[in-house]
């Protein structure tokens, strides 16, 4: 996927931000990112290149037609994040990102605009965790 430079800018700003959270709401971010509830094996309604990438692990069900995924370790997804290069961040994470957040927040609107506000977002998820924790 070819991205302008100012795309390539905001989602490196967003891949920068989301690993700035502490490892909990990192893992937590993305996992509810992923439609999951807690991060104990969930069904999720994710391509399944998408789960491998971010170290989730296909768990046995009793049914045929429902895959659960069980999260990785928060440690082992930020090595995952962090090894990413910026069109596997935006293949992978920023679709993610958008199908959770845009039907709380329509006014982020797509793209550009919707990767900036992500990040500031992002920044103020980590302020207001670092203010909780003091």
């Amino acid at each position: 996927m070819k991205t302008s430079n100012q795309s390539r800018n905001f989602t490196k700003q967003v891949q920068t931000d989301l690993l700035a959270l502490s490892d909990a709401d990192l893992a937590i971010t993305i996992h509810q990112w992923m439609g999951g509830k807690n991060l104990d094996a969930s069904v999720l309604n994710v391509a399944e290149d998408t789960c491998l990438a971010l170290g989730y692990t296909r768990v046995s069900t009793d049914s045929a037609t429902e895959v659960s995924w069980l999260a990785p370790s928060s440690i082992q997804l930020r090595a995952l994040l962090t090894a990413m290069d910026i069109n596997q961040f935006a293949h992978h994470v920023i679709p993610l990102a958008f199908q959770s957040l845009h039907t709380i927040y329509p006014e982020w609107y797509e793209g550009v605009t919707f990767n900036a506000h992500l990040a500031n977002y992002l920044r103020r998820l980590r302020a207001s965790r670092t203010t909780q924790n003091a």
